[in-house]
């Protein structure tokens, strides 16, 4: 028969959790011989926006009552910024939380860069995915009036090509791709102005019966992240000045 002795005595075994100050006033629980185990503070999932303005108006606002001279907006690249709180000091873990953010994420893929596209797909993403811009419909015009399997490759310079182009219904005439191009995509923000990228038009002849295929490959090694990522600061820094918000620039 039991009469708790065994459990008394399995009890007196195991370690009791001592809870400890420290020299900042914070308590903290220890068991002996294993580690701290005093309970985390939680940390609350950021806000998430598409938007510059959203970000703006969140802080404008201020719902959470944050103490923005407090806060840093983090302009991580030209896709994602994000609002944090500042380092805290020894006693608080130099803590540094994000309370919301922004991040084109949400809006989808852009054009594609460094592939080949059928004629209707390439034109269809340059009137969609681009700024209007005279260079832009420039490039539409030329695609839309080439002839099926037109590009004569004896002539790619490697710099131009020379395509035929139909002229009205029946005058066929030989043009050339103009290059580098001047365009700008959507690539960033939709509430900034859009970047300016240097880029080679290149097209490729399709299978028989079929208009070539084109091409936009990036030439400017990716200077247009910089730009971006400038306007980005600047409209943050303008919207938010009477709340003295700090604004970095960090990759």
């Amino acid at each position: 028969m039991m009469d708790g002795t065994f459990v008394t005595a399995m009890k007196q075994g195991f370690a009791v959790p001592v809870a400890i100050t420290d020299q900042d006033g914070k308590k903290r629980i220890f068991s002996p011989g294993y580690a701290d185990v005093t309970p985390k503070r939680p940390v609350v999932s950021p806000l998430v926006f598409n938007t510059l303005t959203g970000l703006v108006g969140y802080l404008s606002t201020n719902v959470d009552a944050l103490v923005l001279t407090k806060c840093m907006v983090h302009v991580k690249n030209e896709n994602t910024v994000k609002v944090r709180s500042l380092l805290g000091t020894e006693s608080k873990d130099y803590e540094r939380h994000c309370f919301a953010l922004a991040t084109t994420a949400l809006m989808g893929d852009g054009f594609k860069f460094g592939v080949y596209h059928d004629a209707e797909t390439f034109v269809v993403g340059l009137m969609t995915q681009f700024v209007q811009t005279a260079r832009r419909d420039e490039i539409i015009t030329l695609v839309s009036s080439i002839k099926e399997s037109a590009v004569r490759e004896t002539v790619d310079t490697g710099v131009s090509q020379t395509v035929q182009t139909a002229g009205g219904v029946v005058l066929v005439g030989t043009t050339k791709v103009p290059n580098p191009v001047v365009l700008q995509p959507y690539r960033t923000f939709r509430d900034v102005t859009q970047p300016e990228g240097l880029f080679v038009l290149r097209l490729q002849s399709g299978r028989e019966g079929e208009k070539p295929r084109c091409g936009l490959f990036e030439a400017d090694g990716g200077a247009w992240r910089l730009d971006a990522v400038h306007s980005i600061a600047v409209k943050i820094s303008k919207l938010l000045a009477e709340y003295k918000v700090s604004v970095a620039v960090l990759g």
